[in-house]
């Protein structure tokens, strides 16, 4: 049988003699965490959406980040603010909370002028679909994209109505229009895809935040805003 040379490597707690291996758990320090957002929504010419649920369960109540899953959110180390000039100022604010915020990951774990994300959320549980014929809940934000898609595709047909071309790239639309959106201030993304908390993440505040972006659209704000422009 083969060596395993990786084993070989790790023998005691902390550091192994290969300085970019660490092993032993609780042992491994805090600063050696690093938080990677979700790609490609990451990418600043897309449009990042995450998800919400409603408080309770309950239709027409107030929205919360879902915590399901965690619905992916964070700061690109690829890409930076530079990229992203568009949502600068309204990051900027949430950053300056951080330690005032529940969970908020360590110094150092994450580039604080990275393209954050995500822009905007929809609702992203209780989608009722058919699979082979029977009704089955899905949910996620596969489910919560494609939601919003349908809303700038619904201000697309209105402005050809009114004869004004589509939209194009709609972030600096959507950053200069944050009245246009339910902001969601309840509620972290700190969980995994298997609904168990996490120590560190982001949580939902008051105007853009990791967790759930700008908030949910309000559809006919939104509307209002893509004909005057």
């Amino acid at each position: 049988p083969g060596k395993c040379t990786v084993y070989s490597s790790v023998t005691t707690t902390g550091k192994s003699s290969n300085p970019n291996v660490t092993s032993g758990g609780d042992a491994i320090s805090k600063s050696s965490m690093v938080f990677y957002p979700s790609w490609p929504a990451s990418s600043p010419w897309v449009t990042a959406v995450g998800a919400t649920r409603f408080v309770n369960q309950t239709v027409g109540s107030i929205e919360m980040a879902t915590d399901q899953f965690g619905s992916g959110g964070g700061f690109s180390a690829l890409w930076n603010e530079s990229h992203a000039a568009w949502q600068s100022e309204a990051v900027q604010k949430y950053l300056a909370k951080g330690a005032t915020l529940k969970g908020f990951p360590p110094s150092g774990t994450f580039p604080t002028n990275g393209r954050a994300t995500p822009d905007v959320s929809a609702l992203g549980e209780g989608y009722q679909v058919y699979v082979s014929g029977k009704v089955e809940s899905v949910g996620g934000t596969s489910a919560s994209s494609p939601a919003f898609a349908g809303y700038v595709s619904l201000l697309n047909e209105a402005r050809f109505k009114a004869g004004k071309p589509q939209m194009g790239f709609i972030n600096p639309f959507i950053y200069a229009n944050p009245d246009a959106f339910t902001d969601v201030v309840l509620g972290t993304n700190a969980i995994g895809r298997d609904g168990l908390p996490f120590e560190y993440g982001f949580e939902a505040a008051p105007g853009w935040d990791a967790a759930t972006g700008l908030g949910t659209p309000l559809f006919d704000k939104l509307l209002k805003a893509a004909l005057a422009v």
